[in-house]
């Protein structure tokens, strides 16, 4: 287990800010030289001299100074937060407090990692750890509350500490690469006091200023420490770094090993979530080749112990599972029923292509199946327009390389037809799929040619059939802007925004909506929020790209392309 901070018993207040006090007067001592006639220097006011104590007290903030922009959707870690009795009993308003907490740390983390804290809920912690110091022990009765089976991370917030935290020693305790974590409340009475005893000269608006970003900041460093904890990372010397052990107001970054670190372990973990600990053969070569600031060598070497043990488990149990999951296939029945669902969508029916594979997914969802033949199966569904069942398939896969390329491209063709996960509460059902999906791009078909009352006509029998699905309303939003009425087309977009953020055709139509009006900033938001969501759509590359050539913006275009190739390691669309 790890915990923040190293030091033993408090210390008043006033010490520290003698300290500081007496480490100004020092440089002033060590600058000195014989005065010449001039260099005389006026004495220091004292206001001047508890400004310059506050100014070393003050935090700067936290700036993980991002190598650049984020690119796509930021992902979400998903936490569960539980508040023992004693924290439910001190911290007023608790869980408005713990979202802002959350709000405050996503700032900082999305900025690098792309990822963002989601609290999936705040639950009470039946229990009182009063007088209990902060160990192995309490991180272990949360891990045996919730395993975290359900969630990313599992948060404890226990007994608030008392007293001046001048260190980060008492206030956290994590799980070295686990799921859990636990925090102390900070009620820093005693240090807002001795600010108002020591700095009498500077307003009181400036004493509650500075004491506000200090508990700020502390919260701030000790979650990412914690958090830091959690993902495999070890204490660092050097005290700007948040994984020192010691509470500085200078910590405000983590080291670029540590990055790299905390990006391999986040990228395993949230695309294999139904795993424990999925990031150990990739993480293995990296704590190998940890460096020396990183953590003693004894705690180098057990999390390189850890990994291993680790890793070889995954393996084998890999292994197994791999050799049962291909030991049955398909019966002949469905093998038949497979053959002669490609024959009908390759004939142009893809609605009779549906009927012959649905009894067959529902038949192998029963039995043990290879990979590969799930990711046929998926291949198949996702052509008819069945994402739900062929996303299914395309998990039941497993790693496949193909697999993960087809949930990339259903992922990729929801947004581009305005059909979220939850498309059934707005009346498409996994079973309708088909149906909506060939409708939708009949419809869209229609709209890009020339024949705008059969386009009207055929948008309409969909919208009968699906009437409150938000592609209904990127069709109707697309048809309007095509018939040059703008405020209906831009009400429809915005509809189907409501009902689905994630619709990019609506943004792009509004990209389009705001050119006509030249809002160029608001297009330019629209055309890149379309990139973001569906970077494999090379219609809002390409938008985009346009745009900045038409207004000059060179600077931006260049920016765009490297982002497109390192993305997606090809040129940026003419």
């Amino acid at each position: 287990m790890y915990s923040c901070g190293v030091k033993g018993r408090e210390r008043r207040w006033a010490c520290a800010f003698v300290v500081a006090l007496c480490a100004i007067a020092a440089d002033a001592r060590a600058d000195k030289k014989k005065p010449g006639l001039f260099d005389m220097r006026l004495p220091e006011l004292p206001v001047t001299s508890e400004r310059r104590a506050v100014d070393q007290l003050t935090p700067q903030g936290v700036n993980l100074a991002p190598a650049g922009a984020p690119v796509g959707a930021a992902r979400t870690i998903r936490v569960r937060i539980y508040a023992d009795k004693d924290y439910r009993g001190l911290v007023l308003r608790w869980q408005t407090k713990v979202r802002a907490q959350i709000q405050r740390v996503n700032a900082v983390v999305g900025a690098v990692f792309n990822t963002r804290f989601e609290i999936e809920s705040l639950r009470d912690w039946d229990r009182s750890h009063v007088g209990q110091p902060l160990g192995d022990g309490m991180v272990d009765e949360l891990q045996t509350l919730d395993p975290a089976r359900e969630v990313d991370l599992v948060i404890g917030l226990v007994t608030p500490l008392h007293g001046v935290a001048t260190s980060i020693h008492n206030i956290g305790m994590a799980g070295l690469l686990s799921r859990h974590f636990l925090l102390r409340g900070m009620d820093d009475e005693q240090e807002f006091r001795a600010f108002e005893q020591d700095f009498k000269l500077i307003s009181p608006e400036e004493r509650q200023k500075l004491y506000a970003e200090r508990k700020a900041h502390k919260e701030i460093v000790c979650f990412l420490h914690e958090w830091g904890h959690t993902l495999g990372l070890l204490h660092h010397e050097d005290r700007k770094v948040i994984m020192n052990p010691l509470y500085d107001p200078q910590q405000a970054e983590f080291s670029e090993y540590e990055q790299r670190m905390v990006s391999v372990v986040l990228e395993r973990r949230l695309a294999v979530r139904d795993e424990e600990f999925p990031e150990s053969a990739d993480l293995l070569p990296v704590v190998v080749a940890m460096p020396a600031t990183e953590g003693s060598d004894a705690d180098r070497a057990r999390l390189v112990d850890l990994v291993k043990r680790r890793a070889q488990y995954r393996t084998g149990k890999k292994a197994a599972k791999d050799a049962a999951r291909e030991a049955v296939d398909l019966t002949d029945a469905d093998v038949g029923a497979f053959n002669r669902a490609v024959a009908a969508f390759n004939g142009g029916h893809p609605d009779e292509a549906w009927k012959l594979l649905g009894p067959v997914i529902e038949h192998t969802r029963g039995r043990q199946v290879g990979g590969k033949t799930w990711a046929r199966i998926g291949e198949l569904a996702a052509a008819i327009g069945a994402l739900t069942s062929a996303d299914a398939a395309a998990t039941r896969a497993g790693a496949l390389s193909d697999a993960q390329k087809l949930s990339g491209e259903i992922e990729s063709t929801r947004h581009r037809i305005a059909l979220p996960l939850d498309a059934a509460k707005f009346g498409v059902p996994p079973e309708r799929e088909p149906a909506y999906v060939a409708g939708y791009w009949a419809t869209t078909k229609l709209i890009d040619g020339t024949d705008i009352a059969a386009a009207r006509a055929r948008l309409g029998e969909l919208a009968a059939a699906f009437p409150d699905a938000p592609g209904i309303d990127v069709l109707t939003c697309d048809l309007e802007l095509k018939a040059k009425h703008l405020p209906v087309a831009s009400k429809r977009c915005d509809a189907a925004l409501a009902k689905f953020k994630g619709a990019t055709r609506a943004h792009y139509l509004l990209a389009m909506i705001a050119l006509r009006a030249r809002r160029d900033t608001v297009a330019e938001q629209h055309f890149r929020q379309a990139v973001l969501l569906d970077p494999a759509d090379a219609t809002n590359w390409r938008a985009l790209a346009q745009f900045y050539r038409a207004t000059g913006a060179t600077k931006r275009l260049a920016a765009l392309a490297s982002e497109h190739q390192a993305l997606l390691s090809s040129p940026l669309p003419e």
